[in-house]
């Protein structure tokens, strides 16, 4: 187990962020309250977490806070111009120091190995037990970075059917599993040798969109043989996709048979310059985000009914 550690939600709304129904996804209202707020509140019930650091509009999340959750071991961080600058403004506060704190001026000390917990605004699905859960099974001993995914088998319970509307997502064809990536990031950023690559992967996340597909491939190439077995890794599960979705199942499971699990988190921690795991976690809340407008008014249906379920799970 990792122990305890600090988190910090990422809500700020610049470069590489989305918006659904034209507003930052941080302060659109499920139940008549805020998605960060729902993440907040989970955070705050895991046994793993202490401390938790919001990176954003500050005014704004100050005086929602005021009037939806506990202030308690909460700290606010004004957001900066990107996904990466926003977390390590949350990291450097997270540790108790100062704003103005330079974060690299941390390597080399005793915060080389204080892990972060990482979570995005827009998951309120998000359990503390899932968050225990993956802590719990992240190895930040033997590994600098925890990649939580969670099964297709999983998620299906969230798919919709003839009978009732649900999320499906688009999957990671890997020789294991199908799977999604569920949100949820343990690090320690000061010893990645490439943490400018994480905004990268982060701003192309959406691999079915052409454009983002042939921007992985064209950094893969430019960069050399650090990249080298992501980019092979990352070609078999595109065309696993590709035929999956195209109506050739046998060949999918062909192709992705040749793409292991560990092999994409060593092409991933290759790429970033870090030891990387990937871990499970059979909830399934935390990988259902409100992505857009479809899926938040999904989500809103069978909020409920979903966070029953999850509260269900052994």
């Amino acid at each position: 187990m990792a122990g305890t550690m600090n988190a910090v939600i990422l809500a700020g709304d610049r470069r590489a962020s989305i918006e659904v129904r034209n507003e930052n996804k941080a302060f659109l209202l499920l139940k008549d309250i805020p998605l960060f707020i729902h993440v907040l509140r989970a955070l705050q019930q895991a046994e793993s977490i202490e401390t938790v650091a919001i990176v954003g509009n500050v005014e704004r999340i100050r005086n929602l806070l005021e009037k939806h959750a506990s202030t308690d071991n909460v700290l606010l961080v004004e957001q900066r111009d990107n996904m990466i600058e926003n977390f390590k403004a949350g990291y450097v506060a997270a540790l108790g120091f100062d704003a103005s704190t330079d974060f690299w001026s941390l390597k080399g000390t005793e915060h080389e190995n204080t892990p972060l917990f990482v979570s995005p605004c827009d998951i309120p699905l998000l359990t503390a037990a899932e968050v225990d859960e993956f802590v719990r099974r992240s190895n930040l001993i033997e590994y600098d970075y925890s990649i939580g995914i969670t099964s297709r088998d999983v998620l299906v319970h969230y798919h919709p059917t003839d009978k009732k509307s649900g999320i499906q997502m688009i999957y990671f064809h890997v020789k294991e599993d199908l799977m999604r990536h569920n949100n949820l990031h343990i690090g320690k950023p000061l010893l990645f040798d490439h943490l400018d690559y994480v905004e990268k992967m982060y701003e192309w996340r959406y691999q079915t969109r052409l454009a983002n597909i042939l921007r992985v491939l064209f950094s893969a190439l430019t960069h050399g043989f650090r990249f080298a077995m992501g980019l092979r890794v990352f070609i078999l599960m595109q065309l696993s996709l590709y035929y999956d979705r195209h109506g050739h199942p046998r060949l999918s499971d062909r192709v992705r048979s040749l793409a292991g699990l560990n092999r994409l988190a060593e092409g991933i921690g290759n790429a970033i310059g870090a030891r990387v795991q990937i871990v499970y976690t059979h909830f399934g809340g935390a990988a259902l985000d409100a992505d857009n407008e479809k899926d938040l008014a999904v989500i809103e249906e069978h909020y409920d009914e979903w966070m029953e379920y999850q509260r269900n799970l052994k």
